[in-house]
């Protein structure tokens, strides 16, 4: 009776194999195919395009990855005339199907010369367009004869991986640097840097074509050659003025030293030299703190025009402002004391003493102070390990609303976007992931945030957003990540694409992209209030007015039928305000919240947002109370810097 069950399950697996192959999403390729190659495309099943990153397996654990047309070239013996079983992982892409493993996998026969298309449909938000950067961007298209010459094919620099873009518009030009970089035989541990050539057609929806500044050997040259050993990481680069002479630009780079990945020696500021190409420092000084990469945004506040270069902090913008640590403005809530007059509720962080500042009701209150210490999260992990602040009074604490997973620890860019209204924020989530969050004013509220982009059990880290790049009036936006094996459980690296740099686009009208948004208590006469939103508080100029957050809930239906408005007919003085699901004629909706619509206000079962994040209030909504939520609306983009013009000449070096 074995041999039959063996049998049993064997012409199973068999008809499973079989059945999967045809119902697989194939289609014969129409591209011509070199005689050697079998050509598989990988494409995303709504619009056709070719899917870079895409990896398949086979049983005898021979692996591909797509290239950046989404391209595999299958050119191997053993499998010529077989029919091959791949699993396939799409890192946010998936075939529609479960094969008799569990898994999602296509079946094809090999056929030299011959090709077939596999469409994916995709799962993640955002959209994976192609790798920058490293080999092979376009190997198994050009193995299988494909004509790639409008494509960026070189391998410019010698540069096979890199890490961590930092992007500045300089002068009209666009400029990106990065961390430690591979070169076929070297390594440079000193940063790199290069000009993406805005003239090409296609950027940023199909190629990044980025001409690196190099040696005299042809290698990525290192942008802060300092003679002392160790690792140099540029921290951000920004367009300054210079002190002495207003119209003088002056573009500069804060840099940090390690000795080893978790020791740091040093903090350094530099400053561009345009005829040598690197960055000559201007200040150092011996410094444990670690690296920790900012994308900074050129702000207005009040009548300064400046950088934040992190939620936390913020400068003028002048080089003697930047290179000038000890007099950044900090959003926190400590404010430093003499050691001799700290009481013993002070708390002491790197042998300086502060005091929290609390309100009446006892929470910390963040403000920009000059001189003191950012409210960052190496600083609040040691505050609360010493007790001096409770787990709700954790700022930039994003929850993921699908899991429910929360994230304490901000690295990131945030950056104003014109279509939601909001400023929008990419951070950097659990391993392989990103997150996207929304927020009224720069320092928040942050709380709510979205999956927008997942790796298959690898990395994708440090995400920068090229503001310059939105379009469509900020409805399409583009974001590039370092696609790497490093902080990864196993560690296990990805031929050629390992530790190099990826681009995505998201559209923010994507109906998946449906954020709460912070619905405020209003002071309203002598004692009463009204519930708004930043949107009719910003019209009425109601920001002082402003009590507490009362919960999150939305401020459009999202063309969805279960966020239904709720109104506000008038608020009596005295009491809380009437708000209910009618309009009483010509008023518009304050808010919208998630309800059936039956009467039960259960959550509707197409809403994605995890149940036991929801609170009754009016329907359904999301409770403010899991963290410190605090907003400046004092603080604006400015447009400005972020301005390019391609056809412009101006004058510079070029790599």
């Amino acid at each position: 009776m074995i041999w039959k069950s063996r049998l049993c399950r064997a012409r199973c697996l068999l008809l499973a194999l079989l059945l999967f192959c045809l119902s697989a999403s194939l289609s014969a390729a129409e591209k011509p195919v070199s005689d050697s190659v079998f050509l598989i495309t990988t494409v995303d099943a709504a619009d056709g395009r070719g899917i870079p990153l895409v990896e398949l397996e086979a049983f005898n654990a021979l692996t591909w990855q797509s290239d950046n047309l989404g391209n595999i070239a299958v050119i191997e013996p053993d499998l010529i005339g077989k029919t091959v079983r791949f699993l396939v992982r799409g890192h946010g892409y998936r075939i529609p199907s479960i094969d008799f493993f569990g898994e999602r996998s296509v079946t094809v026969k090999i056929e030299p010369g011959a090709s077939c298309t596999v469409a994916l449909e995709r799962t993640a938000i955002a959209e994976r367009l192609y790798r920058i950067t490293g080999s092979g961007r376009y190997r198994d298209s050009t193995l299988a004869g494909i004509d790639v010459s409008d494509h960026p094919v070189d391998l410019v620099g010698n540069v096979i991986g890199l890490d961590s873009a930092v992007p500045v518009v300089w002068q009209n030009r666009l400029l990106s640097f990065y961390g430690d970089t591979l070169g076929s035989d070297r390594i440079n541990l000193s940063g790199s840097g290069g000009e993406v050539d805005l003239s090409k057609p296609g950027v940023p929806d199909r190629q990044f074509p980025l001409k690196f500044f190099v040696d005299a050997t042809g290698f990525a040259r290192r942008m802060v050659p300092l003679s002392e050993p160790g690792f140099v990481w540029i921290e951000t680069v920004l367009p300054l003025t210079a002190d002495t002479d207003a119209d003088k630009q002056i573009l500069a780079a804060r840099y940090v030293v390690h000795k080893t990945l978790e020791e740091a020696v040093e903090t350094g500021y530099a400053v561009f030299d345009e005829l040598q190409g690197v960055f000559i420092p201007f200040r150092r000084f011996e410094s444990k703190r670690q690296h920790k990469s900012a994308r900074a945004m050129p702000v207005k506040y009040g009548d300064v025009t400046g950088f934040c270069l992190q939620p936390w902090e913020r400068i003028t913008r002048t080089l003697s402002a930047f290179v000038t640590p000890e007099e950044y403005e900090h959003y926190t809530c400590l404010s430093e004391v003499a050691p001799a007059s700290a009481t013993p509720a002070a708390c002491k962080i790197d042998d300086r003493w502060f005091n929290i500042e609390r309100d009446a009701d006892g929470h910390p209150v963040l403000r920009w102070r000059r001189g003191s210490l950012p409210y960052n999260a190496v600083v609040q992990r040691q505050l609360l390990k010493d007790g001096h602040i409770k787990a709700d009074e954790i700022w930039l604490r994003l929850i993921e609303m699908g899991s429910g997973r929360r994230l304490a620890d901000f690295t990131g860019s945030i950056s104003y976007n014109r279509y939601r209204e909001r400023w929008i924020m990419f951070a950097q989530g659990d391993t392989g992931e990103i997150w996207y969050s929304e927020a009224d004013t720069f320092t928040g509220p942050w709380l709510y945030a979205r999956r927008i982009i997942d790796h298959d059990a690898y990395n994708f880290y440090n995400p920068v957003h090229h503001p310059w790049f939105d379009a469509d009036d900020g409805r399409t936006v583009y974001l590039e990540g370092t696609f790497t094996a490093f902080f990864t459980e196993k560690e296990h690296k990805k031929p050629r694409t390992d530790y190099n740099q990826v681009m995505y686009r998201m559209k923010l009208d994507d109906d998946r992209l449906y954020m709460p948004c912070p619905v405020y208590r209003v002071k309203h006469g002598k004692d009463g209030y009204r519930l708004l939103t930043a949107e009719l508080i910003d019209r009425a100029s109601r920001w002082s007015d402003i009590e507490k957050i009362e919960f999150f809930a939305f401020d459009s239906d999202y063309g969805k039928p279960w966020l239904r408005a709720i109104y506000d007919h008038a608020a009596n003085e005295d009491r809380e305000p009437s708000l209910l699901f009618e309009s009483a004629g010509g008023d518009a909706p304050v808010f919208y919240v998630i309800d059936s619509g039956d009467g039960t206000m259960e959550k509707h079962a197409e809403c994605d947002i995890l149940e036991s994040l929801l609170i009754r209030r009016y329907g359904n909504v999301l409770p403010a109370d899991s963290a410190l939520l605090t907003f400046d609306p004092e603080i604006k983009p400015d447009y400005d810097m972020y301005k390019i013009n391609p056809t412009a000449n101006l004058p510079g070096r070029k790599p």
